[in-house]
């Protein structure tokens, strides 16, 4: 008779049924029921009756969310649990819904994966600015400012930027690093750099913050424009590489060189593989996302990273490992 492991049973379980606890985050996101919930103490009939469910399938949703930890019940009573209270509450500062809507909008790439393995490219691409949805570009913008909220605090404090005055965010979507860099240095005037359309969308952050006098937007395309000369003290370059191949990544940096004064710096927010490109899990499954999605994008490892920004003529080359998941590769002029 042969031993059975069923740890190992289990985790294969785990792995292949991972998308029905993703489809109950998505589902309970999308009828706003923490934001329901934390109003009081309320039972699946009052949840049901709110969101014109069906009692006895919301009950069983309300349950699986207890036992993912979620949620919290008493007798038939329902409550959010801490995790829920901080960033599944609509309204609250460090609200992640707009980012679990955006994992849900590319759940329907990732059920192409096979036929992207096959071929070696993006099954669905939509590449030029014309084609993009404006009511699938403030999602992503959107949930860009959710992830980008609960990692700006981290990120501000372990980057050195006390002495600079001008910062360009490059890509910089939302604009969430720029104004966290600005708050959190008050000589710091901030320049966010992203295509057109989404630069209308940032504006609209930045004047959310009240930091319109210290954080400004510049409209171009990271490709096709350069972005000053000897201008910057730090350029902040967050999850923006990943999208494009080495030859690419290495123009983009040089002109970051051009755009820096003397002694200013490059800083690569980003998801690093460590030299087997299997780890860290997150950046390795990223990889494959990114595979999905874009035409040239992967994740990559420090190794490529110190050679890009060596080539393009950068010093003092250093990593820094942030709590978040991510790192922080710095470089200087």
């Amino acid at each position: 008779m042969t031993n059975i492991n069923h740890s190992y049973v289990d985790s294969i379980f785990q792995i292949s049924f991972g998308y029905w606890k993703s489809c109950i985050l998505f589902t309970a996101t999308e009828f706003d029921i923490f934001t329901m919930i934390s109003k009081g103490k309320v039972t699946a009939k009052d949840i049901s009756h709110s969101i014109h469910t069906n009692e006895r399938a919301t009950e069983m949703l309300l349950n699986a969310l207890v036992s993912l930890e979620l949620l919290t019940k008493q007798a038939d009573c329902y409550q959010n649990a801490p995790i829920s209270n901080l960033h599944l509450i609509k309204g609250k500062p460090h609200y992640l819904g707009d980012f679990i809507h955006h994992a849900q909008n590319i759940m329907e790439n990732w059920t192409m994966l096979r036929e992207t393995i096959e071929t070696g490219k993006a099954v669905s691409l939509k590449d030029l600015p014309e084609e993009v949805d404006p009511h699938d570009l403030r999602d992503f913008i959107t949930a860009m400012h959710n992830i980008a909220s609960v990692k700006a605090d981290e990120l501000c404090s372990k980057i050195d930027i006390k002495g600079a005055r001008r910062l360009l965010d490059l890509a910089g979507g939302p604009g969430t690093y720029a104004i966290a860099c600005a708050k959190a240095n008050p000589q710091i005037h901030a320049v966010v750099f992203d295509l057109g359309h989404t630069i209308k969308l940032t504006q609209e952050f930045i004047k959310a913050a009240g930091m319109e006098e210290r954080v400004t937007t510049q409209a171009g395309n990271c490709l096709e424009d350069t972005f000053g000369k000897n201008v910057y003290d730090a350029i902040l370059v967050s999850n923006l590489l990943h999208i494009y191949n080495p030859a690419n990544n290495t123009k983009i940096l040089k002109k970051c060189r051009d755009a820096l004064k003397d002694e200013g710096q490059v800083i690569i927010h980003e998801f690093v593989l460590d030299e087997t490109r299997t780890r860290p899990q997150f950046a390795a499954l990223f990889s494959l996302n990114m595979l999905i999605g874009t035409q040239e994008g992967a994740s990559y490892s420090e190794s490529e990273y110190r050679s890009w920004l060596e080539d393009a003529g950068f010093k003092h080359i250093k990593k820094i490992d942030l709590e978040s998941n991510s790192s922080i590769i710095v470089g200087k002029k």
